[in-house]
Order: C-alpha cells, then structure tokens, then sequence
C-alpha cells in the first residue's frame, strides 16, 4: 500500500485537481505599454506619437512603416495609419525625478519602472500607466485626466481639449471601440471641412467673369465712341498747322521742304563774342580749314 515509515500524505497528494491557467502580469503588461513602441517594441524615446487610437509609436517606426510599401508583416494594429497626418507628435513635459542613468536602485540594481520619463505638467502625476493619461489630437498636448476639467475653465486652453478632440492613451479593451467611432468622426469632420472650402474657393473664382473676344471688341468700341465724344476730340490741327506741312507731303525731298521754324545759329548771335564763336565748327574760320575742327577732328577719317 505504501506510505511506510509513518508518512501522512496529504489532499494535494491523493487528488489530482486541474492547473488553473497562468495569469498574465498585469501590472508588467502595463508598465511594458506605457514604455515601449507598439510596432518595435523598443524603448519610447523623443520624438514619441500617438495614433487616434492612443497607441505610443517612436516617430522613425511609422516613417519606417510608411515608406515599406510590402505592409504584410506590418502588426495588425497599424492598419489605420496609412501617412504621416494619422499620428501627432505628442509634447511631453521631463520628469525632474527620472534618471536615464540612475534609475535602477537597490543593491541589486532593482529596476524602478513605475518612475517615467515624463510627467503631467498640471498635477505632476508621472506617465506609468497606474494614471490615466489623455491628449488632444489637434496639438499634441499630454496631460492626466484630472487636469481636463482645470485646463477646460482657461480660456486659452479650453479651445485645445474639446471633447471630440481628447484622445485616451494606452486605453483598455473596452474603450477601443470607442476610440474608434471617435477616429471616424473625427476623420469625417476633416473630410467635410476640406470639401466645403474647396467649393468655397470654387465659388469665388466663379465670381470674377473671364471677358470673351466678343465682350473685349465692343467694350474696345464703346471705349473709342467714347474718346471721339471726349475732349481729346475736340483737339483738332489748325489751319495753318495743315498748310506748313502741305507741302511736305507732296515731296519726298529734304531741301524742298520747308521748316516752320526759322534755323538759329550761334553764328548769328549778337550777345556771343567772337572767342565764343570760334568754338564752334560753324565759324567761318572752322568752314575754310583743309582739316576738321579741333572738336570734331578725327584722324582715322581725314
């Protein structure tokens, strides 16, 4: 029968009872999120985005992601990020506390994951996942959600965090649905926004009327009806304008044609001295020398 030498087994012993199945650490599988990339699974570093989902991704991972075309081995989880608009950059506020290099404590240099990198700048809770965490999608802003309601009653931030605009990050099983219902609407509104102002610039230009030939030529008649009716029509040539150069029409020949204007020369001039005269290549000295005027003189052709 066995059981000699005065052993007592016990319950455990005797009945089989069936393993319940492993539990997953929760805390670890949270600690894990908050800290590392949903696409590498590597260390979340600067610059660090967020999907509408509320996923955290480091920004080289979806450049990467973006330019494979070959998106099969991509995770099941990115489906919705197709270009660079789907995610913002979040602007995360340092934590003074956090110590790249001293964050392990102990004397076996236990790890301290529960101190983050980064804090909310209003309550100053840090960003490890045991608070729940919120930022707005238009500016990229992170903070706890117990700021929410401080930051909606300033006028100056109530604008940033509207309802339709606040994005959970790292959000449970349960509130994924939501998440998504609001991506779409979100996503509908920016398709709706972009289609009224295209029919708004489309309107516009409807307004300013291009002029067809048609329009130009009468408008261009109408201009010049309006020019003969002007005062520019009554400025008409005077008789004796029209006989000075009546003559100069019926000839081609310079000598024949008569200037209205007698021809003044310095010559002629009582008020200029003789020294003055001698000047010019019009002298009747400058007229009977064999070579040109000293002015005027050129060599290369005398």
């Amino acid at each position: 029968m066995g059981c000699d030498g005065g052993t007592i087994p016990t319950r455990d012993e005797l009945v089989r009872l069936k393993k319940k199945p492993e539990q997953r650490d929760k805390d670890g599988h949270r600690i894990y999120k908050w800290q590392h990339c949903a696409i590498s699974q590597e260390p979340l570093r600067k610059p660090v985005v967020a999907c509408e989902l509320g996923r955290l991704y480091n920004k080289e991972s979806i450049i990467e992601l973006l330019l494979n075309k070959d998106r099969t081995n991509a995770p099941a989880n990115t489906e919705h990020i197709e270009k660079l608009k789907d995610v913002i950059e979040l602007k995360l506020h340092d934590n003074p506390a956090f110590d790249a290099k001293k964050h392990a404590v102990g004397d076996g240099l236990y790890n301290d994951a529960l101190i983050s990198p980064w804090i909310c700048p209003v309550t100053g809770l840090e960003m490890n996942g045991r608070f729940k965490f919120v930022f707005a999608f238009t500016t990229g802003k992170v903070v706890a959600e117990r700021a929410i309601k401080v930051l909606r009653k300033d006028p100056a931030e109530a604008p940033n965090f509207k309802e339709e605009d606040v994005v959970t990050i790292n959000p449970e099983e349960e509130e994924l649905d939501l998440m998504n219902s609001m991506m779409n609407a979100r996503r509908a509104r920016v398709k709706a926004a972009k289609k009224a102002a295209k029919e708004a610039k489309r309107k516009n230009d409807a307004d300013f009327k291009v002029p067809t030939p048609g329009s130009s030529s009468s408008s261009s008649s109408s201009k010049s009806a309006d020019s003969e009716d002007g005062p520019s029509a009554a400025k008409k040539p005077k008789p004796e304008e029209l006989s000075a150069f009546k003559d100069q029409k019926k000839t081609n020949d310079p000598s024949k044609i008569k200037s209205s204007k007698p021809k003044s020369s310095v010559q002629n001039d009582p008020n200029a001295s003789e020294v003055y005269k001698r000047l010019f290549s019009s002298h009747k000295d400058a007229v009977n020398k064999k070579h040109g005027h000293w002015i005027t003189f050129d060599p290369r052709y005398n």
